[in-house]
């Protein structure tokens, strides 16, 4: 941008000057004849090509002899015994501290360079092997949070695995971080079964290293298989009953978590909730980490809309249970419990099979109608359904569907926000073809004028 900046600031003083110049021949001569339109020195492919050379030298020479790699360069040894980098008569103390040295070295080396290659690709292998296993299968995946994986290249090595595996075992840091709704969740569920991890998501309250309520957050986000590192994680998840141990590579113990189907039927009708307190932007996200990690206070899991047979409540906020204030850098996300008992309506029993997951959808067979079913999906408004209503947000961040036939199939499509910004693209193209051809079209017909 610098570089662009200076390339046009110099175009628009050359104009100025020859504007001047211009200016200042016809008032001597007191006459405009003669006088021809000026051309940018952008058109002019001498004045383009002498910029690009004398600033590719320059970058070159900057950066090339900050890092001490210039062509003809050599490293002596002066009279005082210092070490110093020569290039021509230019000379400088020899150094390896470029500012960018190392992270350039450890990241260009790749994975296969580093010392823990053998036991990044170990567990992989492992973890492909799980996948294309007839009895246990492809899905998702949580690995324990911890630094030393950076030994591995990045501490989100394993993000790869969909990558490794050819899509059978899911990410669930690469599923569900950054942008998505259902990040916050993630990141909870990986501080409880973790020994110290990173908590990245602000105000969020972590239930460090409890594996006893992290394979709970395992089964509602869906979680297949989870893989422990440290001995402290280890020996927790050994105590759970719902983790069966069902592979080792080197320090990593993986385990098949229990009852975490991607879309299950629901045993209680879901209650609509609405929560007209705090902040706007976070109403959701008080509502499902208050379900997520104390469902003891809630009698049905929370949606946020559904059909008007269901019913509806109001959110507020536990304020004994509040920690810090909204300004304070020690808030915590607030807890929130429904302002009325929930009437438990049982449901009817649903037998879900036949569930295939792909890219961008997923489908599964029930035997019964007109029941609500969970899917494990994370929520966003593009989803769309065939045979069934919804669907609707559900805590912590996913979606329930009403089947009307057996056979129900969920996409990821397009909003109309979505078909807007494709128009806005569209115009926005057309735009500069027009643009384009008007200035060609001027070009031609002042060259056709001289």
């Amino acid at each position: 941008m610098m570089v662009i900046g200076i390339y046009q600031s110099a175009v628009w003083l050359t104009t100025f000057y020859r504007l001047q110049q211009l200016g200042r021949k016809a008032l001597i001569e007191q006459s405009v004849e003669g006088i021809k339109p000026l051309s940018s020195i952008s058109e002019n492919p001498k004045f383009n090509l002498s910029w690009i050379t004398a600033f590719t030298v320059l970058v070159v020479g900057i950066i090339g002899f900050r890092f001490q790699e210039m062509p003809f360069g050599k490293i002596t040894t002066n009279a005082a015994g210092e070490t110093i980098y020569k290039w021509g008569f230019v000379s400088t103390k020899a150094t390896n501290d470029g500012f960018v040295d190392g992270w350039a070295r450890w990241n260009f080396t790749g994975y296969e360079g580093k010392s823990a290659y053998a036991e990044y690709r170990a567990v992989v292998e492992t973890m492909k092997n799980i996948g294309q296993d007839p009895n246990l299968g492809c899905g998702r995946a949580l690995w324990e949070n911890n630094g030393e994986l950076n030994k591995y290249g990045t501490t989100m090595s394993l993000m790869l695995l969909p990558h490794w595996t050819k899509g059978c075992i899911g990410s669930m840091e690469g599923l569900n971080f950054e942008a998505a709704g259902t990040t916050p969740y993630h990141f909870i569920t990986a501080a409880a079964m973790s020994k110290q991890s990173s908590n990245p998501v602000r105000e969020l309250r972590y239930d460090d290293n409890n594996a006893g309520l992290g394979v709970r957050y395992l089964q509602e986000l869906g979680v297949r298989y989870y893989m422990a590192f440290t001995a402290e994680a280890i020996s927790q998840a050994n105590m759970q009953a719902a983790l069966v141990k069902i592979a080792q590579s080197g320090p990593w113990v993986i385990y098949k978590v229990e009852a975490s189907d991607l879309v299950v039927p629901m045993s209680v009708q879901p209650v609509i909730v609405t929560s007209k307190v705090g902040d706007p932007k976070e109403r959701w996200l008080e509502i499902g980490t208050s379900w997520f990690q104390h469902p003891e206070d809630w009698a049905a899991v929370p949606v946020a809309n559904g059909p008007d047979s269901w019913q509806k409540v109001e959110a507020v906020v536990d304020l004994n249970r509040r920690q810090g204030e909204p300004s304070d850098s020690s808030r915590r996300v607030d807890i929130v419990k429904p302002s009325e008992s929930v009437n438990k309506v049982e449901l009817s029993p649903v037998q879900v099979s036949n569930t295939v997951l792909e890219d961008e959808a997923i489908s599964f067979t029930v035997d019964r109608v007109g029941v609500p079913v969970l899917v494990r999906m994370s929520y966003f408004p593009n989803w769309k359904v065939e045979n069934a209503e919804g669907p609707f947000r559900v805590a912590p961040n996913m979606m329930v569907v009403i089947p009307t036939s057996n056979n129900v199939r969920l996409h990821y499509g397009y909003s109309l926000i979505d078909y807007f910004a494709f128009f806005m693209t569209f115009l926005g193209v057309a735009t500069m073809a027009v643009r384009w051809r008007g200035r060609q079209v001027e070009r031609k017909r002042k060259s056709l004028s001289r």
